[in-house]
């Protein structure tokens, strides 16, 4: 039986421990990054996308590369997992050009992987997608409007397709928790004007609140593999 596993943001981070969860099961892994592993293994297969550009990401999905590596397979999982928290700050105050990227990077770019994978749902017979979303998308936070909308927006796209009951189709939208990444530092970072919830975040760093990726990784990897996998569709890994 031919498995694989589709990886975005694979290069860092929760999706860098999410690779290398899959990878020591022994599955082939393909990541989809802006930037590559130095040494990849064998069973890492990368592509280099921008997701800012929904057209090389539409360029990627009917090419040769997308359909060689996918053909034949039998269990497919797909996590969307790249994504930007910027821009950091109040309405009216945020770039233009920051609020597009957001939103191609955090909800066309996983729209449009899930949309190919259920198109080839009549070749494999167990597809298990994983929106990786976050308390931001169903808790209100100042100065994180466009990450919260994009966040919300992958839960109800998730909500959707598990109401179209595809056959061989699980899906659900995982908020991973506060988890120690680069994106956490650039939040630390931000200036209080802009988001005022900065120092709650720089506490729970003080603090050692925050969760590693090595165990989050295993959390979802966990969930995912579950038989009721898809059951529900809003999920968080501190339930």
């Amino acid at each position: 039986m031919k498995s694989c596993v589709i990886i975005s943001g694979h290069s860092r981070g929760l999706g860098r421990a999410l690779t290398e969860l899959y990878l020591r099961q022994g599955r082939k892994v393909i990541g989809l990054s802006r930037k590559g592993w130095e040494d990849s293994p064998e069973k890492l297969v990368e592509y280099s996308i921008d997701f800012t550009d929904p057209e090389a990401l539409s360029v990627l999905l009917r090419s040769a590369f997308w359909q060689n590596n996918l053909s034949d397979i039998d269990e497919l999982i797909l996590i969307n997992n790249a994504g930007t928290v910027e821009p950091t700050a109040l309405a009216g105050l945020q770039d233009s050009e920051a609020i597009i990227h957001a939103i191609n990077i955090n909800v066309t770019a996983p729209i449009l992987l899930t949309n190919a994978v259920i198109a080839m749902a009549t070749q494999a017979t167990d597809i298990r997608i994983a929106h990786i979303s976050s308390g931001a998308g169903r808790h209100a936070i100042s100065g994180w409007s466009v990450y919260g909308a994009t966040k919300a927006a992958l839960d109800q796209h998730a909500a959707v397709i598990a109401t179209e009951q595809h056959k061989h189709i699980r899906i659900a939208s995982i908020a991973p928790g506060v988890v120690d990444t680069d994106m956490q530092q650039n939040i630390r970072a931000a200036d209080a004007k802009l988001f005022p919830d900065v120092q709650n975040f720089i506490n729970m760093k003080a603090n050692n609140k925050l969760q590693g990726t090595t165990d989050t990784a295993q959390s979802i990897a966990t969930m995912i593999a579950a038989a009721e996998y898809g059951q529900v569709v809003k999920r968080d890994v501190r339930e």
